[in-house]
């Protein structure tokens, strides 16, 4: 990972209250092994490098955890809930990324039993998506990017390496998502 695209990337985060105060708010919940990731990073990123200010974009806020512990979910409804409590203006998703690879038994799509958050991070479709930032508690920010750091931060989509990758998935995701809409400085590259 190019420590420049790190430290820039921890320089736009550390920028947006929004998302730092939602990094605060993961933090108090003292989930193992978590991170916020996905969308909430990867459309900052690009909205911060089409001039497009705040949260603006955001679906939900993915909270990512590994937790071996509790592999029916609960600690996931009880964190959503607590984190909409205190900061009811973001839309929540929280996941155990131990069970994700229950998610896909029975569709075709083989995913081994993870390590880690970051290990799961690593299996998600394209790769400015493979992101994830964990504000720790000297405030910090802790920064997994399995795939690295130069597709999000050069607009460039394209779907994870191989054996990662599932190309259905991907064309799936880049048709229904349309973020060259959103985002026309974006590069994308199809199957």
């Amino acid at each position: 990972m190019s420590e420049n695209f790190e430290n820039k990337l921890i320089e736009i985060i550390q920028n947006e209250g929004w998302l730092m105060e939602g990094l605060r708010n993961v933090r108090s919940l003292n989930l193992p092994d978590w991170y916020v990731a996905a969308g909430a990073i990867r459309n900052t990123v690009w909205n911060k490098l089409h001039g497009i200010s705040g949260n603006s974009n955001m679906a939900d806020i993915d909270v990512v955890y590994f937790d071996d512990s509790d592999m029916e979910g609960e600690i996931e409804k009880e964190s959503e809930k607590r984190l909409m409590a205190m900061n009811p203006s973001l839309n929540w998703e929280v996941v155990n990324q131990s069970r994700s690879h229950l998610f896909y038994h029975g569709r075709g799509v083989f995913q081994p039993k993870m390590k880690s958050s970051c290990e799961s991070i690593s299996y998600w479709s394209e790769t400015p998506t493979c992101i994830g930032a964990r504000l720790e508690q000297d405030d910090s920010i802790t920064i997994c990017s399995p795939h690295g750091l130069d597709d999000l931060m050069n607009l460039i989509v394209r779907p994870i390496p191989k054996p990662y990758q599932n190309m259905p998935l991907y064309d799936e995701r880049i048709k229904e998502k349309k973020w060259d809409k959103t985002w026309p400085k974006l590069k994308i590259f199809g199957s």
